[in-house]
């Protein structure tokens, strides 16, 4: 018992380094600490001035970050829609944003989902958590247990799924255990859905759910080796070639 409360306890000092190191992103980059973020691949392109590849990777492959010194580039997968790909980006950000060393190392759906123990995930999670649904936004907009109808509108108002803000109502204790257990099982039931086309929802403006044609590669990284490798115009060392497989295949 003592040890399952010591995980607990370190458990949420990562989520709170994580979510810490996102209202410190949001100020460097010059963010409003609490509204949307409408393009998230601009965010990072533009202000993190880091570059991305978004390409079609299996469907258990959520994204990756890579960095070597002060370099980095962050993957995302193209294949999902785009609220998960606005999360996975938000996490290889916070990868980056909280000092992580990087490898190309796959991020899976589940570990994204918060089926992970290392803390360094954990992080990321909760630094994409606060960057794309920032705790101050959350408490101006929620008043109170929100329906799941409410659940939708505000995912829809943060480009996020109705799950991610179902936790956020959880981890900023904005719901009573038993209401966002409620709004979990209506989430797994799928009546998000319904109500999200009821209600009339639009998705926010981002460009990576403007993507037809992958991969993507950032401008900046426009002539490098990644580039021509990618296309398949070049030859890798070994070793890249092994991290690009466990990405792509």
């Amino acid at each position: 018992m003592r040890h399952d409360a010591d995980d607990a306890n370190m458990a949420g000092v990562d989520v709170n380094r994580g979510a810490k190191r996102a209202r410190e992103a949001r100020a460097a980059l010059g963010l409003d600490p609490a509204a949307p973020l409408a393009c998230l691949l601009s965010v990072v392109e533009e202000r993190a001035r880091l570059p991305v590849v978004v390409c079609a990777m299996p469907e258990r492959v959520a994204g990756a970050c890579f960095r070597k010194g002060a370099d980095a580039v962050l993957w995302v997968n193209g294949r999902q829609w785009t609220p998960r790909q606005r999360f996975t980006l938000a996490h290889e950000l916070g990868h980056v944003s909280c000092g992580h060393d990087g490898t190309i190392e796959v991020d899976s759906f589940a570990t994204l989902s918060g089926v992970t123990s290392n803390p360094l995930e954990i992080q990321a999670n909760a630094f994409a958590a606060e960057l794309l649904v920032p705790r101050a936004g959350m408490e101006r907009v929620v008043d109170g247990p929100p329906t799941l109808d409410e659940v939708v509108v505000i995912a829809a108002h943060y480009g996020v799924s109705a799950i991610v803000v179902v936790y956020r109502l959880a981890q900023l204790g904005l719901a009573p255990d038993e209401h966002v257990a409620r709004l979990q099982k209506e989430v797994e039931d799928r009546l998000h859905e319904e109500a999200f086309r009821r209600l009339g929802c639009r998705p926010l403006d981002d460009r990576l759910g403007a993507l037809t044609q992958l991969p993507y590669l950032s401008p900046a990284l426009s002539g490098t080796q990644l580039a021509a490798a990618l296309r398949g115009d070049a030859p890798v060392d070994a070793a890249f070639a092994a991290a690009l497989r466990r990405l792509l295949a």
